[in-house]
């Protein structure tokens, strides 16, 4: 590829200087496509993220017979469907294709990322968008989800849970993408353990996105009841757990069992065995992978769980800003002008009566 890395003093310095780190700041050091981007072409760059399922596997062919790309222009970060297997996992590897000068698409589990430079045109853009489209796939797959009950001993119950799949980037700010990613590629491979905090208000779509996980991701999701969380703290809970390994434990509006254990709270017993689960040597044997969701801010959280190499990741879910509110309401057929932001529970009920106390009108005249 012949072109000028060097089109300014800012960027010569940028580029040419020593040990230029390529790898992001996270703990899997993957390459990180951004910096690339720079390092190659010598300008910034523009991405357009598409949140849905394919066919990888027909994408990437596709897509190198479309463009005729040669060996040095793709990048790939295999995984195999079992560990001791040779088969490459198509959902779970990430793979980027320089397609031109420019411009490089990056396919990774449920997202196509197009990232591009000021000389790509919105034709070429849409014409990956087109081959995109030809290989989503929309069909989707009842699982089992599990359900802890205690009744002189730990057991659980199974449900079907019902197909269920919507568009990320429309329902979430922005800020999200990343962070998903990162949860994504974390639960989809083997052996990774760890714990993810989801927390914000009240509708802003907690509960919708552990939907989607459980809905697209193989592996074994037990909910534990919020009424049970003192039981973690049961000598035979650990057992129990080490009978589930590989598996995503899920504890929704769990502030109680995070709270600093120095604050009073009968809570040490049961939130050390949490941490054990992220980050001990039972978490080395188990890979059990911890969820929990809560709807206050993390002043009050245990400092423990906030620990690098035991946090794998934490977002604090908000209203939608005013231009994605108005998109997702036009899209699930809300034909109304939206001037705030909101949570996603709100829009979808924006046709429901209200029943907050508000001061009835007086008609006619006031009394003096």
């Amino acid at each position: 590829m012949n072109t000028d890395l060097f089109k300014n003093s800012f960027l010569e310095k940028l580029i040419s200087r020593k040990n230029y780190d390529l790898f992001s700041s996270d703990i899997h050091e993957n390459l990180h496509w951004g910096k690339l981007f720079v390092h190659l072409f010598g300008e910034y760059y523009s991405k357009y993220s598409i949140w849905h399922r394919v066919n990888n596997q027909e994408l990437i062919k596709s897509l190198i017979k479309r463009y005729s790309l040669g060996q040095s222009q793709v990048l790939r970060f295999d995984r195999t469907k079992e560990e001791d297997s040779c088969e490459i996992d198509y959902e779970c590897s990430e793979i980027l294709l320089i397609l031109k000068v420019g411009f490089m698409v990056r396919i990774i589990n449920g997202s196509i990322d197009l990232i591009y430079g000021s000389d790509i045109s919105e034709a070429e853009r849409n014409e990956v968008i087109k081959i995109v489209d030809e290989f989503k796939i929309t069909e989707l797959v009842v699982r089992k989800f599990h359900m802890v009950e205690y009744s002189g001993s730990f057991n659980l119950v199974d449900f079907d849970v019902k197909p269920f799949d919507f568009d990320i980037k429309t329902h979430y700010n922005d800020d999200f993408h990343d962070i998903h990613n990162l949860i994504f590629n974390s639960l989809t491979t083997k052996n990774k353990n760890g714990i993810v905090l989801l927390h914000g208000k009240y509708g802003t779509g907690k509960t919708y996105y552990l939907r989607h996980l459980i809905s697209n991701i193989e592996r074994k999701f037990i909910y534990y009841p919020l009424n049970m969380i003192e039981a973690l703290s049961s000598p035979e809970f650990l057992p129990f757990i080490s009978r589930q390994p590989n598996s995503v434990l899920i504890l929704e509006d769990c502030e109680s069992l995070l709270v600093h254990r120095e604050n009073g709270f009968n809570n040490a017993s049961a939130l050390s065995n949490l941490l054990n689960l992220g980050d001990g040597l039972l978490s080395d044997a188990l890979s059990v992978n911890v969820i929990c969701t809560f709807n206050a801010g993390t002043k009050k959280i245990d400092d423990a769980i906030l620990r690098k190499g035991r946090l794998l990741a934490r977002y604090e879910f908000k209203e939608l800003e005013v231009s994605k509110t108005q998109v997702l309401a036009q899209k699930i057929g809300k034909n109304v002008k939206i001037e705030r932001p909101m949570t996603v529970s709100d829009i979808y009920n924006l046709d429901e009566k209200s029943f907050e106390n508000t001061p009835a009108k007086l008609i006619g005249f006031k009394a003096s």
